[in-house]
């Protein structure tokens, strides 16, 4: 068996942002679905009696005036597995994603079948109200079959934080488990954290501290079990993107629609535009607006035989 060193530090890059508008969406629209769908914050639209029929404005004024100052550091937390599940739908994260995938084949000792071209992510947890259809998106998990035990696929969904299906158009859909760690990163390389969490959570996606501004995997044996860390450290401009989109939305929940923003730049300032357009509207007709500015041509789809794999559900870590 491997030695369980934790292994050296391996950037790798995001690619370049085929659309700014499409990416500034991503932000906006992950937060405001963080707020209306997770269900463990102490201020939430689920908790009024009118979800969820609601709009910005009643939220705002059904709560205490700085309620989102409460909040702000559970949705710079929980957030992120809503704006990763977003992310990694798109062509910006996508070569990421194909790294974390051949990764887990090496560390499993397994070659995915290539008519699996297509894959997906989507928030998982008993904390969220979209994980609730998730059983529905896969058919199997990888991997089945842990040092002799075996996957309880309904407390895998409610113990972890993300689901990444691997499918093909024969509607074999295989999910692959992990954790999110949006705030505190570096519990995904302790030993302690994960002896509490899922043997079958075999990644973990975490921000963390670092001044080079980097994107980099790090893996290993944790509790004997091969996990591989994906980390972004907290100057990479993507953590700091969303950490300025979750500010412009307090700001908004302090002062209101009439609240005045620094230019940072024309799309930044055009979806700040739309959500004050949108502050009396419902909630849902703004989240759907947003949606629509995740360009099509900006979603990761069939990924042209990328991935080669063969579900060996058998399959053990490396060792």
């Amino acid at each position: 068996m491997e030695s369980s060193k934790k292994s050296i530090i391996t950037p790798v890059p995001l690619g370049l942002i085929p659309s700014n508008r499409s990416y500034w969406a991503t932000h906006f629209f992950s937060i405001l679905q963080c707020l209306d769908q997770h269900k463990n914050l102490e201020f939430s639209p689920r908790r009024l009696d009118l979800y969820p029929i609601y709009s910005l404005a009643v939220l705002r004024g059904s709560l205490p005036l700085n309620f989102f100052n409460q909040i702000e550091r559970y949705i710079e937390n929980w957030g992120v597995q809503y704006f990763l599940a977003n992310f990694f739908n798109q062509k910006l994260g996508g070569n990421v994603v194909e790294e974390l995938i051949s990764r887990i084949e090496r560390a499993y000792s397994v070659s995915f079948d290539k008519s699996l071209d297509f894959f997906s992510f989507h928030v998982s947890g008993n904390d969220s109200n979209l994980s609730s259809q998730l059983r529905e998106r896969f058919s199997e998990v990888f991997p089945s079959n842990l040092n002799g035990q075996f996957a309880t696929i309904d407390d895998l969904i409610a113990q972890s934080d993300l689901c990444l299906v691997l499918s093909n158009s024969q509607s074999v859909k295989v999910g692959l488990f992990g954790e999110v760690e949006g705030i505190y990163g570096n519990k995904l390389q302790n030993e302690s954290y994960w002896g509490k969490k899922q043997d079958f959570c075999i990644f973990g996606i975490g921000v963390v501290d670092g001044s080079q501004k980097v994107v980099y995997f790090q893996e290993g044996f944790f509790n004997g079990i091969y996990k591989i860390n994906l980390f972004f450290e907290r100057t990479n401009f993507v953590v700091t993107d969303y950490k300025i989109a979750l500010g412009a939305i307090k700001r908004l929940f302090l002062e209101g629609p009439s609240a005045s923003f620094y230019s940072r730049d024309e799309e930044f300032d055009f979806f700040i535009n739309r959500i004050k357009f949108h502050w009396n509207s419902n909630m849902h007709e703004l989240m759907g607006e947003l949606k629509l500015y995740i360009s099509s041509e900006d979603v990761v789809g069939l990924n042209e035989g990328v991935l080669q794999i063969v579900t060996d559900l058998q399959s053990t870590p490396k060792g």
